[in-house]
């Protein structure tokens, strides 16, 4: 069954809605932790006081969290306890500089799913062919009846870099095998809900080329900052984007990879969203550091997301779609 090998989490139990019908997830991208004392001790700070304030079900890790060689398991270890602490469960999709150093990809991908309360699961036979590592189908369960799901999230590897020749931005993109693995995902578990698509997320590091024809387009509705001289996009366009339009289950895509960058823009029906820079002292960074929180209600495409700041102020309450389609004024962002 697609997506039953997550059914676990830091208490051993499946994800699923609350008794009201919500699902809240902590999203934190680009941590750069490192072993130097003091570079990431802000960032624990940050993590924990936000996970304090916003109690999450699920915190996602978007992409370079530890970004050092120098005993990269036991930083990992480190970041891992800050959720797990509180029995929250934590899932991560690795970014492009997760594996920057003298430890590999694959190696890096065997500590991040050994960790306990991790719902990433290791690379198994069912998707050794598909290219990356942290591709997973994570489903969220009804309130009421816990064998039953609600919603679906999906995580991808939108891997490191590529060996091209003659190409100014070495990023790297998500691969075609990836998409076709996503849509048999998709299409499975529309077929298993009888036609219609589960609500979905998706969350990966590096963001996609619409993320760039939105914000430039006349009339973009931005809700948020965007600073970071545009979108640190890959080398190529994947096609993700047209496969999520194609299967109608996603309608909110979560990023990080651009520090400066935390906004929401509205495209095609999709969300198309950053995380906020949740990271240390060691890289660069211009706004209020802090990360992105999503609220789901059950079995609804509608969501509520806003960036919780490191202060403990939040901003930019806004829900999806109807910030973007609606001119009710409830629906406009605050505080």
């Amino acid at each position: 069954m697609v997506g039953e090998q997550n059914e676990f989490n830091a208490t051993g139990r499946k994800l699923s809605f609350n008794r009201e019908g919500k699902f809240k997830i902590v999203q934190f991208t680009d941590i750069h932790a490192i072993e130097k004392k003091g570079e990431t001790d802000h960032a624990y700070d940050i993590m924990n006081r936000i996970l304090d304030i916003e109690m999450p079900d699920l915190v996602i890790y978007t992409g370079d969290v530890v970004t050092t060689d120098q005993n990269p398991k036991a930083i990992w270890e480190k970041v891992a306890n800050i959720p797990t602490s509180r029995g929250i469960p934590f899932a991560v999709a690795l970014g492009n500089h997760d594996s920057d150093g003298r430890v590999p990809r694959d190696k890096i991908y065997e500590i991040v799913t050994g960790l306990k309360g991790c719902l990433n699961t290791p690379k198994k036979e069912s998707i050794e062919e598909v290219y990356g590592y942290s591709n997973q189908v994570i489903p969220i369960y009804k309130s009421v009846n816990p064998d039953e799901k609600a919603n679906i999230i999906y995580l991808f590897d939108s891997n490191d870099y590529h060996n091209l020749p003659d190409i100014a931005v070495k990023d790297d993109w998500i691969r075609s095998n990836q998409i076709e693995w996503y849509l048999n995902q998709s299409k499975a578990l529309t077929k298993e809900n009888m036609g219609k698509p589960y609500p979905a997320l998706a969350f990966f590091h590096i963001p996609l080329h619409e993320y760039r024809f939105a914000a430039t387009a006349p009339g973009a509705k931005i809700m948020g900052w965007r600073l970071d001289n545009g979108e640190g996009v890959g080398a190529y366009n994947s096609g993700l984007f047209s496969a999520f339009l194609e299967c109608g289950d996603v309608k909110g895509v979560f990023v990080g990879h651009d520090h400066d960058n935390s906004y929401v823009v509205h495209h095609q029906g999709i969300a198309l969203a950053y995380g906020h820079f949740s990271g240390g002292l060691n890289t660069y960074h211009a706004l209020c550091r802090g990360a992105r929180v999503i609220e789901l209600t059950e079995s609804e495409e509608v969501f509520d997301t806003w960036v919780r700041l490191e202060t403990g102020r939040y901003l930019y309450r806004i829900t999806v779609p109807h910030t973007f389609t609606s001119n009710d004024p409830k629906y406009r962002p605050y505080p």
